[in-house]
């Protein structure tokens, strides 16, 4: 696997450093997307992440609406800003912890809609509408605090788009093109509404997920194809969150988090790991027992923790660990200089 950081990840976590030290209050934290960041949104009555084994085995000893056995990307996120994960929008009428932010991903949406009938765009316009209804001040809340936007989607739009068009790659170029221009129009709207940071992550490494790394690849190789499809997504769009900075006057309003490199990093990690110690093959998920993408509580590995993966696509708790480890690695590089 090869892949070359961006250079605006330490930015966008020096950004989130310095924000949480804001003397006006402690950050409120805004989530956008799909599973990597949802953190109880999806349907309690359909299979998935409300079900065993999900968050059974490591975090927080239940299910809770996570596709982990542990704790996603939002978690990691949120405890950087010293605050907890924000409640999800399902969740908002029964906690009384919405005064640091709203988590309105949700798993299986994309920027465009999904199945689901959801994308980003539905996602902004709930956050909208709770800005109508006075739940959060736009001055004292979004524009005078220290707010920040995490939205990770797109994965999903490719998926739906390779099913539509029967794994034929005609089209593509321009779909991502297309893909990444309402994605920057969504992110230049979130601002808008007063989010002083909106942070976007890129695909992660799609070709490495085990979804692709299956038989006949037996979990040893990755998809190359898929994965420099995810690498020209990703170059469209640090362009585009560029020039976002750039309409806006300032420098960093929109930071990239570079999700792709750290995952190939923590793979690699992982792969040496695995030739000496427990760990497993960090291609093979940790449940071997999946139906409709979700695993199957029969289906879980001995040690979760030796795994990266816990079902086709989502990383285990130990994996985001490792990731979020390696985006920290960047920030303590950036601080120093």
């Amino acid at each position: 696997m090869e892949g070359k950081g961006f250079f605006l990840v330490g930015l966008l976590l020096f950004s989130i450093a310095a924000i949480s030290t804001a003397p006006k209050g402690s950050p409120k934290l805004f989530v956008f997307g799909d599973s990597y960041v949802d953190t109880g949104n999806w349907p309690r009555n359909v299979r998935g992440p409300w079900k065993e084994p999900y968050g059974k085995t490591i975090f927080p000893g239940k299910p809770n609406g996570r596709a982990s056995d542990g704790r996603v990307l939002t978690d990691h996120i949120a405890s950087f800003l010293g605050i907890e994960s924000p409640t999800p929008y399902q969740l908002r009428n029964t906690s009384k912890n919405t005064q640091q932010g709203l988590n309105f991903a949700l798993g299986g949406s994309g920027v465009f809609p999904s199945w689901k009938n959801d994308s980003l765009t539905v996602q902004i316009d709930q956050f909208e509408q709770l800005l109508k209804e006075n739940v959060y001040s736009r001055q004292c809340d979004l524009e005078y605090s220290s707010s920040v936007a995490l939205v990770s989607s797109g994965p999903n739009d490719y998926t739906f788009y390779s099913v539509a068009k029967k794994g034929s790659k005609d089209g593509l170029p321009g779909f991502t093109k297309g893909l990444v221009k309402q994605l920057a129009s969504d992110l230049q709207r979130i601002n808008r509404l007063g989010v002083k940071k909106v942070v976007v992550a890129t695909l992660p490494v799609i070709g490495c997920l085990p979804l692709h790394t299956i038989p006949p690849n037996s979990y040893q190789n990755c998809d190359e194809e898929s994965n420099k499809n995810a690498r020209i997504h990703n170059k469209l769009l640090l362009k585009a969150v560029k020039k976002l900075n750039t309409d806006d006057g300032k420098k960093s309003t929109f930071v990239v988090l570079d999700l792709y490199n750290a995952m190939v990093s923590a793979i690699d990690q992982f792969r040496k790991r695995a030739a000496n110690t427990e760990y497993k093959n960090p291609l093979q998920p940790c449940c071997s027992k999946i139906v409709d993408f979700k695993c199957l509580a029969e289906g879980v590995c001995p040690n979760p923790k030796s795994s990266f993966f816990f079902d086709l696509t989502h990383p285990s708790d130990n994996g985001w660990n490792a990731i979020f480890s390696l985006l920290q690695c960047s920030l303590n590089k950036d601080l120093k200089v």
